[in-house]
């Protein structure tokens, strides 16, 4: 009896062992920063969240791994989020279904003895955009926070907000360029914007700045290319958010930048509103009269709420409709974020509906009606739709509150933004 006793006791103990073993190998999902360059535009551009995964492909043969786990051959070099982690190839194929691209991948290698290729898979396709077995061989490649990797994709266990590139004929491009800017501009004023190459930090000269819509890049007035500095100067002529892009033949085509452009003292981007009065020598107010200008303060707003991915007054194809809503709140020093919250509504002929956060869908709603759902308190959110957007004429709301409860005001173009999808 007491043999048999030890017996269990030692199978117990052997269970949780390998219950704990077994819990410590799930890594939880991460988000990190990704970018998939086409050939001719830009497919995807934001945090996916991903981790470690089994996936089979139309070339692949049969499921594969594509965690460190089972396909690191860099003996630890490349364990940056742990062993079991999303890698470069599964952020890629997490966002290509969300977003209804095509993706394909081979698989190389079949095991993870000492001094032999674990395996790893090669990506075929994104998109429209398919590798080439003959001359110039254009294939797809990719870069981890602006490097090359030396190793497959599934091979590098990615962090928390890793900044991840995957580009099409990466190998035959000589630079991965790179674009910083100005938040804000005022609109008509012209801005500099700065050009690199991200491996290197060495400024490119003539690359294209041209504004970025629904990921082609279209060109600007004056279409303004980077000198020998890497600097170029941008004039933007439309209020609302902006995203710019840098383009140059033998390169990786650039990140966006948003810039939330202004219209003078209106009150948009953080400015501060400009309100005209009467006033004496001594400062009291008078009936409008026509007198001196008197700048008064604004009203005590906690933060400035900028919606993002989408553009003010844009008509989108159903194709190309959006699906992930951003934006950012710029918070004043000494400010607190509460909550931050986004409403969209849609309006198709007489019908009017609105996207319940719970739900996950549209809901009927009198037409005007907002409906407002919190996306965390961060201040810089992304939420992505369950699909794509039907036709119809579309308004998005981006409003934050601070700890007392008081909620930033809809500023048309910036914080209130109007659209269509056809």
């Amino acid at each position: 009896m007491l043999t048999y006793r030890r017996i269990s006791l030692a199978l117990g103990v052997m269970s949780l062992a390998l219950l704990l073993a077994s819990a410590c190998a799930q890594a939880a999902p991460i988000t990190v920063n990704l970018r998939i360059e086409g050939s001719s535009k830009t497919l995807y551009e934001g945090p996916v969240k991903t981790e470690g995964e089994t996936f089979e492909t139309s070339s692949s043969k049969g499921p594969h791994p594509c965690d460190y786990a089972e396909n690191g051959a860099a003996k630890g070099e490349f364990t940056n989020g742990g062993a079991v982690s999303g890698t470069p190839t599964t952020a890629l194929r997490d966002a290509a279904l969300a977003s209804g691209l095509a993706f394909d991948a081979k698989w190389y290698g079949s095991g993870k003895e000492e001094n032999e290729n674990p395996g790893d898979f090669f990506v075929t396709q994104v998109g429209s955009d398919v590798e080439l077995t003959e001359a110039p061989y254009d294939a797809w490649g990719y870069a981890v926070n602006d490097t090359t990797a030396p190793v497959g994709g599934c091979e590098i266990a990615l962090a928390p907000g890793n900044e991840v590139l995957w580009a099409y004929n990466y190998f035959n491009l000589k630079h991965l360029l790179s674009l910083t800017g100005p938040a804000s501009a005022n609109e008509g004023s012209p801005v500099t914007v700065h050009v690199v190459d991200g491996q290197t930090g060495a400024p490119i000269a003539g690359a294209t700045i041209g504004e970025d819509v629904a990921g082609s890049t279209t060109t600007l007035p004056g279409n303004p290319t980077t000198d020998a500095g890497g600097n170029a100067t941008v004039t933007l002529a439309h209020t609302g958010t902006v995203e710019l892009k840098a383009t140059q033949p033998e390169s990786v085509r650039s990140n966006a930048i948003a810039v939330c452009v202004h219209n003078g003292n209106e009150g948009a981007c953080g400015t501060t509103p400009v309100l005209y009065a009467c006033a004496d020598s001594a400062g009291a107010s008078l009936p409008y009269c026509g007198g001196p200008l008197v700048i008064s303060p604004p009203p005590p707003v906690a933060e400035i709420a900028v919606a993002e991915g989408v553009k003010s007054g844009h008509v989108y194809s159903h194709r190309h409709a959006p699906r992930l809503l951003s934006g950012v709140v710029k918070i004043p020093a000494g400010g607190t974020l509460k909550q931050v919250r986004i409403s969209l509504q849609r309006r198709n002929g007489k019908h009017c509906t609105v996207f319940s956060g719970t739900k996950e869908a549209f809901v009927r709603a009198r037409c005007g009606a907002t409906r407002f759902f919190s996306v965390g308190a961060a201040e810089s959110f992304s939420y992505l739709l369950p699909s794509s957007l039907p036709p119809g004429h579309y308004v998005y709301d981006v409003e934050a509150i601070n700890d007392s409860g008081n909620a930033t005001k809809l500023v048309p173009g910036v914080s209130h933004v109007v659209f269509y999808v056809k």
